[in-house]
């Protein structure tokens, strides 16, 4: 329940732009680690602290306009989200949490590992 509420609060969060709103969903030690396979842009090493993690998720969505939707899903075993940039998967997103904020997200941009989700 706690997942699904954050997760829900995220996305909603990400795509108001409000930095302040996804900031206050982030504990202050949260990390976010990305992964393109060397084939899409992301981050090279894992972004640290709630304000820069927030402001890299928020610079995203302003990157992709509103050309983007987000949808749950469940991402290895978990319920996580599926960022679609016009109509084609982009990227997923998986948190750990403490049940109250959340600690990480793992953001795959990787093509072959989103292979399977089409």
């Amino acid at each position: 329940a706690a997942r699904t509420r954050l997760l829900a609060a995220f996305a909603d969060a990400i795509a108001s732009g409000d930095v302040a709103r996804l900031t206050a969903l982030l504990r202050a030690d949260a990390v976010a680690i990305t992964d393109g396979g060397g084939v899409k842009r992301a981050a090279l090493n894992p972004i640290r602290g709630a304000d820069r993690v927030a402001r890299f998720f928020i610079g995203l969505m302003r990157k992709f306009g509103g050309g983007f939707r987000v949808e749950p899903r469940t991402i290895n075993g978990a319920l996580g989200l599926v960022l679609f940039l016009d109509d084609m998967i982009d990227q997923t997103l998986s948190i750990e949490s403490d049940g109250e904020r959340i600690i990480a997200i793992y953001a795959v941009r990787n093509p072959e590992k989103l292979a399977r989700l089409s």
